[in-house]
């Protein structure tokens, strides 16, 4: 009985990197509720507020400062 050896033919892969930089929708959204609710609730912030908390939540994934 003869052996055959085999070499991996692919690299072992980051894990996670990019995945974990992207926050879903719901952190955004639960992020962006809070930042609101902060400076009183003011009409037609929305659109500040969304963008604001989906910055301030890739930065802390990438960081690994996410607090959820």
């Amino acid at each position: 009985m003869s052996r055959v050896l085999s070499t991996p033919t692919s690299q072992p892969q980051a894990t996670g990197t990019a995945r974990t930089a992207t926050p879903t929708h719901e952190q955004i959204a639960k992020r962006a509720y809070e930042k609101w609710c902060k400076r009183g609730r003011p009409q037609g912030t929305h659109q500040q507020d969304w963008l604001e908390a989906e910055m301030e939540i890739k930065r802390e994934l990438a960081n690994g400062t996410y607090r959820g």
